[in-house]
């Protein structure tokens, strides 16, 4: 009888502890795997993906840009999916009523960050075009180059803002295709900026890698 017994305990026990390895092998399939193919192995220059820097997507890492600038926000998606966006800001902030009559922290620099997908190649040669030509007309353009970064080439614009509702004097954005994506960095800095803008831009797109995904 208390062999009976042992066996029946025995086998209670197993199925008991069988569950929860059941289970834990289910979590690990849907947390682990999915986290280690979510994001490429290398980026397009050949670095490492590094799972700590700030990630837009799944397709645009930054690295810490230094240089001062520190993160303000990051956003997950904006207006419809693939639509990234993040922004770094430089110096001591100052009230600044917009023109919306709201009051806000104005820096003295501010870089923001845009990777916007489209549904193929052909669609983001003409969101490139057409985020490039916005910028023309909202700004009075000096100088249009060329810089390439970790092996993604952009088209820049250096430009003065003239604009009675806008708190920045200058600026310099970058634009790059990538695939179906639309790399867009944008720089504006105030009439105290006490850097160089071009340097600094330049400098946080060298911290910018891109990749896609594995599969």
């Amino acid at each position: 009888m208390k062999k009976r017994l042992r066996k029946i305990w025995l086998f209670i026990m197993q199925k008991w502890l069988i569950i929860p390895i059941i289970v834990a092998i289910f979590v690990i399939i849907a947390f682990v795997i999915p986290t280690f193919s979510r994001y490429p192995e290398k980026a397009e220059d050949g670095t490492l993906w590094n799972r700590d820097w700030e990630m837009l997507g799944t397709v645009l890492g930054v690295e810490p840009p230094g240089n001062g600038l520190t993160l303000l926000n990051n956003d997950t998606a904006l207006a419809g999916s693939d639509t990234y966006y993040a922004s770094w800001v430089y110096g001591t902030p100052e009230k600044y009523v917009n023109a919306d009559g709201k009051d806000v922290d104005l820096y003295p620099a501010q870089i923001y960050l845009l990777l916007y997908g489209c549904a193929d190649e052909a669609a983001a040669k003409e969101a490139f075009a057409d985020w490039m030509a916005r910028e023309e007309k909202t700004y009075t353009v000096r100088e249009r180059r060329s810089e390439t970064h970790n092996g993604q080439e952009y088209s820049l614009l250096l430009y003065d803002c003239g604009s009675g509702t806008n708190p920045y004097s200058h600026g310099v954005s970058a634009f790059g295709l990538y695939n179906r994506y639309v790399v867009i960095a944008e720089l504006p800095v105030t009439s105290d900026f006490d850097g160089n803008e071009e340097e600094m831009l330049s400098g946080f797109l060298d911290r910018c890698h891109l990749g896609r995904p594995e599969g």
